[in-house]
């Protein structure tokens, strides 16, 4: 399992480590230099969009990967009880969306045209919940940076045209999605005719269904709030103005995270269906879970650590301000936001293991908590300290998800913790700091960020955490 999970990780961070940093360091980058308080209104209503886009999903897509991973039949036997019900589910969401912003008239086209965007997210999500379930994974990694893919020459197009409007912007992602989704559905009904249905099977109702996935429902809407939540309790608390601003700000930093958060979510997308695969057989987790966990907790710490060492000068490098006062505000949310990075991507590890475990019930209880605490913080902070406050809120809710969930799976699983593995990540940090200092010398940003990350690579190396000759042999084995 770990051979099949390395190399078809290599393949999914390959192709996204071409497509998504054009779409967020060029497409978007433009976007928010060019459109100015229209890019964070369009922010503000954005995340409307994001967080009642539980009403899509109620948990369809996750209950469905694990479930496909575990029985391939699973997917011939449900899919078009599933499409039913996510067509009633998009015709409710988008009457939620149209009735807010009935409320709002001079945002009710934008809005309308980022519903529909979820809506056809949301489908392909379910679609490639399939495709990733019966481990097609090369298809699925196509997949995931397809939309991207033809929105960066829809909208490449549009640039050079001088069609810069965030009405364009919005309509391109619009239609790429679209695209994608036609592409999904063609392998759909593919492997659904390959898939022969075991006899004496009946089809679910679409109630059963339902009920089903319920719990899987409320942790996505719990973890969809608590990461969401910061935007609107600005638009909720600030006088509009101000609540623009600071969306504009925290947008700044946000979207860097979405974008390293975008290749740690592929673990997530490969652990999900081979942690199903290996729990439903009966087969050890702990080095999977171990291999991945030390992975992304070396590249998050790296991430975290070189951003708030270069945050002045990345603010600066990215985007356009009309004065110093702004570099500093961003900057300083900024170096907030990455510090979330690090818990963010033990969620998509152990997180991740509990949902192919369905210990779903843990996972909301914990949810909530992290939501309460979130709503409190974000009441007090926000009206204080602005998107900075937001910014706190944001790391103390992170920990608090990923450290329970942590705990949960030391507990069912029995891992243990090294107090060798410890000492070296400890040193690791304390090195990162001294390649700081050394490569300092240099007055280029670039230069400095691309000798603090082989410094970082080289401290891996040298530090071992990995056998290098037992990588080499997950690649040359030929048995799984």
């Amino acid at each position: 399992m770990r051979k099949l999970f390395l190399k078809n990780l290599i393949i999914l961070q390959g192709l996204n480590l071409i497509i998504k940093p054009i779409w967020l360091l060029l497409i978007d980058r433009i976007a928010q230099n060019s459109l100015g308080s229209a890019y964070g209104e369009y922010n503000l209503q954005l995340n409307t969009c994001l967080v009642f886009s539980i009403v899509l999903d109620i948990g369809i897509q996750n209950f469905n990967n694990t479930q496909v991973a575990a029985n391939s039949n699973f997917f011939k036997q449900n899919i078009k009880t599933f499409i039913s019900l996510k067509f009633l589910l998009s015709l409710i969401y988008f009457g939620v969306i149209m009735l807010i912003g009935s409320a709002k008239s001079d945002e009710y086209f934008l809005l309308s045209i980022l519903a529909l965007n979820q809506i056809i997210s949301s489908l392909t999500l379910y679609l490639r919940s399939n495709i990733n379930g019966l481990h097609h994974f090369f298809i699925d990694s196509l997949l995931s940076i397809s939309d991207k893919f033809f929105a960066i020459i829809i909208c490449i197009i549009f640039y050079y045209l001088k069609m810069i409007d965030i009405y364009y912007f919005v309509i391109a992602q619009t239609f790429s999605s679209f695209l994608t989704f036609i592409i999904a559905a063609a392998y759909n009904l593919k492997f659904y005719r390959k898939i022969k249905i075991l006899k004496n099977t009946q089809n679910p109702k679409i109630l059963e269904l339902f009920k089903k996935s319920l719990l899987y429902a409320l942790l996505f809407m719990l973890m969809g709030l608590y990461t969401r939540a910061d935007v609107m309790m600005m638009d909720w608390l600030l006088p509009k103005s101000l609540a623009i601003e600071n969306s504009s700000i925290y947008a700044h930093s946000f979207r860097l995270l979405d974008a390293a958060c975008m290749f740690a979510m592929l673990f997530s997308s490969l652990l999900l269906p081979i942690f199903a695969r290996q729990i439903a057989e009966n087969e050890n987790v702990k080095p999977l879970a171990e291999l991945s966990a030390k992975v992304l907790l070396l590249i998050s710490i790296a991430v975290a650590i070189g951003a708030n060492l270069y945050k002045d000068g990345l603010m600066q490098g990215l985007y356009e301000f009309n004065d110093i006062e702004g570099v500093i505000a961003s900057s300083k949310v900024f170096g907030n936001i990455m510090i979330c990075f690090i818990p963010m991507c033990m969620i998509y590890v152990f997180g991740t293991l509990l949902t192919a475990k369905g210990d779903i019930k843990y996972m909301n209880y914990i949810a909530i908590t992290s939501l309460i605490v979130n709503i409190v913080l974000n009441y007090y902070l926000i009206p204080l300290y602005k998107s900075y406050g937001a910014s706190i809120s944001q790391i103390i809710t992170q920990c608090i998800f990923s450290v329970f969930c942590i705990i949960r799976c030391f507990y069912l699983f029995k891992f243990k913790l090294q107090i060798k593995t410890i000492l070296k990540f400890v040193i690791f940090i304390s090195s990162l700091f001294g390649v700081y200092f050394i490569v300092k010398v240099f007055n280029s940003l670039w230069i400095n960020l691309g000798l603090f990350s082989l410094g970082a690579l080289f401290l891996v190396l040298l530090l071992k955490f990995f056998d290098v000759y037992k990588l080499k042999e997950y690649f040359q084995n030929r048995t799984q």
